[in-house]
């Protein structure tokens, strides 16, 4: 995992370098440190082309998952158990890409918190191949957030309840999406974290707007710039 950190840093340094044009405007419920530490998540979803609000999504979704910091790792026994279940789930699309089994078993990395079996999915064949450690670079954890997102906009529990709450709630349980119990539950939660980035909580519960492209367009983009 150290050469994934280290690939993290310096791509997390520069995003950070390049984005301070795209922080949330201060306001009285914004939190500056959360600010501050998605900033790079607004900026390069901007660098690849996303409608802002969708950045403002990432965002939201990183600052409880990581704190904005593109190195974290969620190695307990029981993270490492649902990465165990997703890379069983696919093991067949990974055999011949030549990584060990544990680099896909720790547990959930980067921005998003991503298992790295079901991250490298969402980018298609052509980049599935890619190290597991691909999590700890930002600009393939949005490409993949973008992949996981679009996939989540097509289950069932997310139609018959199309908000940015339902969305963000279906992240780590697809299967509850629109569940009313679940959704009154992490709606305080969710509520704090949008006041943090610089969102009202009346956002949540707008309808996200389509996504334009897909995880492997957006990481062809930010690859060329």
């Amino acid at each position: 995992m150290r050469l994934g950190i280290i690939l993290g840093l310096a791509a997390g340094a520069a995003v950070l370098a390049a984005s301070g044009s795209a922080q949330a405007v201060a306001s009285p419920s914004l939190n500056a440190e959360a600010a501050w530490r998605v900033a790079a998540v607004r900026g390069l979803a901007a660098e690849a082309g996303l409608p802002d609000a969708w950045g403002d999504f990432f965002a939201l979704v990183a600052w409880r998952e990581s704190k904005g910091n593109p190195n974290a790792v969620n190695d307990s026994a029981l993270e490492a158990g649902h990465a165990t279940t997703a890379f069983e789930r696919n093991r067949a699309r990974y055999a011949g890409c030549g990584h060990p089994d544990s680099a896909y078993t720790f547990g959930s990395a980067g921005w998003f918190g991503i298992l790295p079996a079901n991250g490298l999915v969402q980018l298609g064949e052509a980049f599935e191949c890619l190290p597991p450690d691909s999590m700890f670079n930002p600009r393939i954890a949005l490409a993949i957030a973008v992949g996981f997102a679009r996939g989540l906009m097509n289950w069932d529990g997310f139609r018959h309840v199309p908000t940015w709450l339902n969305l963000r709630a279906m992240w780590g349980l697809p299967a509850k999406g629109g569940d009313s119990p679940r959704l009154a539950a992490v709606r305080s939660p969710f509520s704090e974290d949008a006041a943090d980035v610089g969102l009202p909580a009346s956002w949540l519960d707008q309808r996200p707007p389509p996504l334009p492209m897909t995880g492997a367009e957006v990481l062809r983009r930010l690859q060329v710039a």
